[in-house]
Parts: C-alpha cells; structure tokens; sequence
C-alpha cells in the first residue's frame, strides 16, 4: 500500500515530530516524489526565513514596551 503524506505530516517532519518509522517512509517518499521534495523544500525555507524574521525585535518595538512598562509602574 503506498502512503499518503499530508502538509502536516511535513510540518512534523520540519519540526522533527514523527516517529522514526514514518520519518523514513516520508524520506523514502520524497526520494521518489520529486513534488513532495519540492514541498517540503519550500516548508524548510518558509521556516527558515520565520527564524530570522523573528530572531529579534527592533529598537522601535523594544523602546515602545520599554515605554509602556514604565507607565505602568506602581511608584507614585
């Protein structure tokens, strides 16, 4: 019986979720499927710019909650 592999059964393979039996049978897969190679491609590169994008906040969003947490503060 050949396997169907879903979009979430890549995201679990991005984030290192399945278990090890399936993992193989979706490595297995994309070695024969070159569109479910090219899908989990984009699924690795979409999260990879995610990372980077927020790996950081800029200095406009840190001095706003800086700002908004000294509003807050309790002493008269």
């Amino acid at each position: 019986m050949i396997k169907t592999f879903t979009q979430n059964d890549l995201v679990q393979y991005l984030y290192n979720e399945l278990p090890t039996r399936q993992r193989l049978l979706l490595e297995d897969a994309m070695m024969a499927d070159q569109d479910l190679a090219e899908d989990c491609a984009d699924l690795l590169l979409a999260h990879a710019r995610l990372q980077e994008a927020y790996a950081q906040p800029s200095d406009r969003v840190t001095n706003a909650i800086m700002q908004y947490s000294k509003s807050l503060s309790l002493h008269p």
